[in-house]
């Protein structure tokens, strides 16, 4: 009984299994017989497009909130290779408004990668596109789509800081990829990109949407991460209007020397950036590269200059904590200038017998000759590094110079052993010679000394990390620093001081130096300074080819602090 009763389950089992054969062999025949000839013109005709959508750039904001750089949606028209005919690119061409051999030569290009779309045109706004959305179906692989645009607020104001944008040339990146070309947007370009997301469709041998990918479907793109940065808007439209009003190139730097926020850094002349996200016309580019003024370089930062007597704060200092000088040491009178060989040094003007505070008011060059052969070249190179010369003072600004700070090795390299001598110790302890510096290296050296040594490095993007005071405590004397700033004070009170009528009637306490740094053509002018009320802050504004310092700069400078000062009571 037990036999018969397993011989029947096996038999059923069998059964079974036969039927599902049946049933599965029958479908097979159904899908690859009956319909064959019905999906095969599907598969043949249709297929999965893989469209990569744009994250939207993270914000730029100033340190009170002004958006200055956000994105907007605007058109793109994209090809995909592999469904585009080629006999359509005149036409194409031609609703575009771009020549039929430039289009060639995108297509061309795109071929490798035949089933990712390419952009053809971009930034285009409704009536833009309007001409080709009529025949957008009628032309298989063309793909009218929303894509973020960068915008710029305040262009001319900030185009050097912020930078600008344009398609990537990474070839990991994909067709279309907007990267940071210069600015804060290619050095925080990863932080700024954000993620890409995907779109799947299917369409037909037309290009047309058949149904939606019913598979892994769209990824969402992820916006890039706002960035906030250190900058006063309002401050930085105001040293730009007062900078231009002088119609020379030029730059001012503000930096609040207690917590080395750098609340402005502008250059003149400017750009306007939005030129570059929307598409930079070859004559637009033309005008820009063609400009003898060069609106493309930042004088804040990249520019280096001779700091002429303003760094005369810093030979001072030097002698001071080194025992070279003190407050009362009086050299020889200075009648005009000082013969040293065969070569003559000469003053603007003649001072008379003067101690180093008189000397730092009335900019005396030969005081600074004679006190200056007391110590050596090596010794004020060092001095001059503390202060933050010559080396590059951030890491956001990719083109930021290092200026330069000659000592006896870089001498003999240049000119030989003997080829130099104490002429050269002697151009440079007034800031001439082999010395460059940037505008915003002269503001940190000025923050030093209003510090007294304290002030961190600066810093454009705003974050909470506590930083070290870069001046080495091993080199600060409160004696030099009292000294030196008595002189800085005094070339606004005294009579005799280079800003003295500039800034007679100035509300607040100003401690300042000019500078009239030397060069071909008319000579440079500059002017550091810096307050403590209402806010700590250092100012260096140097104009091109200014003449005296104390004259244009000066003015300059008062402007904007008064301005800004007035405002934020």
């Amino acid at each position: 009984m037990l036999r018969k009763e397993k011989q029947w389950s096996s038999l059923a089992f069998m059964l079974m299994t036969l039927l599902l054969f049946m049933i599965l062999g029958g479908r097979l025949f159904y899908l690859q017989i009956v319909k064959g000839d019905y999906y095969r013109g599907l598969s043949s005709q249709n297929h999965i497009r893989v469209i990569t959508k744009p994250a939207p750039r993270g914000l730029i904001s100033d340190r009170n909130g002004v958006v200055l750089a956000d994105s907007r949606p605007s058109f793109i028209v994209t090809a995909v290779p592999s469904e585009f005919d080629s006999a359509n690119t005149g036409q194409v061409a031609s609703l575009l408004g771009i020549p039929e051999e430039a289009l060639s030569s995108i297509l061309d290009q795109a071929s490798s990668v035949p089933h990712k779309p390419v952009v053809l045109q971009a930034s285009m706004s409704v009536d833009d596109v309007s001409s080709i959305a009529e025949y957008i179906y009628r032309i298989p692989g063309v793909l009218i789509d929303v894509a973020p645009q960068r915008r710029y607020h305040r262009p001319e104001e900030f185009c050097h800081i912020i930078g600008y944008v344009g398609l990537s040339d990474d070839p990991e990146s994909y067709r279309g990829e907007i990267t940071g070309r210069t600015g804060i947007e290619f050095n925080l370009n990863e932080v700024l990109r954000g993620s890409p997301g995907l779109h799947r469709e299917v369409v037909d041998a037309m290009g047309r949407v058949v149904e939606e990918y019913r598979g892994t479907g769209s990824d969402e793109p992820l916006p890039g991460t706002n960035v906030i940065i250190t900058i006063d808007a309002e401050l930085q439209r105001t040293a730009l209007e007062q900078l231009e009003k002088t119609a020379l190139p030029g730059a001012v730097v503000i930096v609040n020397y207690v917590n080395g926020d750098i609340l402005c850094a502008v250059s003149s002349p400017t750009f306007d950036p939005n030129m570059f996200s929307r598409g930079i016309s070859q004559d637009e580019w033309d005008a820009l590269i063609q400009n003898t003024a060069n609106p493309l370089y930042c004088r804040a930062w990249t520019a280096s200059y001779p700091p002429a007597s303003t760094f005369k704060i810093v030979t001072a200092y030097w002698l001071l904590a080194e025992g070279l000088i003190s407050e009362n040491t009086m050299p020889a009178p200075c009648y005009g200038s000082l013969i040293l060989g065969d070569t003559e040094f000469g003053c603007w003007t003649a001072h008379g017998r003067l101690n180093i505070i008189s000397a730092l008011a009335r900019s005396c060059d030969v005081f600074f000759y004679r006190t200056a052969q007391l110590g050596s070249l090596d010794e004020l190179a060092e001095y001059a590094e503390f202060f933050g010369l010559g080396s590059r003072l951030t890491e956001i600004f990719a083109d930021e110079r290092s200026g330069l700070v000659p000592d006896s090795d870089y001498l003999n390299s240049t000119y030989g052993p003997g080829g130099w001598g104490l002429g050269n110790l002697l151009n440079v302890s007034i800031g001439q010679g082999e010395l460059l510096s940037t505008p915003l290296q002269m503001a940190a050296m000025t923050g030093v000394i209003a510090s007294r040594g304290q002030m961190p490095l600066p810093r454009l993007v705003l974050q909470g990390e506590q930083r070290e005071p870069f001046f080495p405590p091993k080199a600060c004397d409160d004696t030099a620093f009292d000294v030196v700033t008595e002189g800085m004070l005094q070339v606004i009170e005294s009579r005799r001081g280079t800003l003295h009528t500039v800034f007679s009637d100035f509300p607040w306490d100003f401690w300042g130096k000019t500078g009239t740094a030397e060069c071909s053509g008319e000579d440079h002018a500059i002017i550091v300074g810096f307050t403590r009320e209402p806010e700590p802050v250092v100012i260096c504004v140097f104009i091109e080819h200014g003449g005296h310092g104390g004259v244009i700069a000066g003015p300059v400078a008062r402007d904007i602090l008064l301005s800004y000062f007035e405002g934020s009571d």
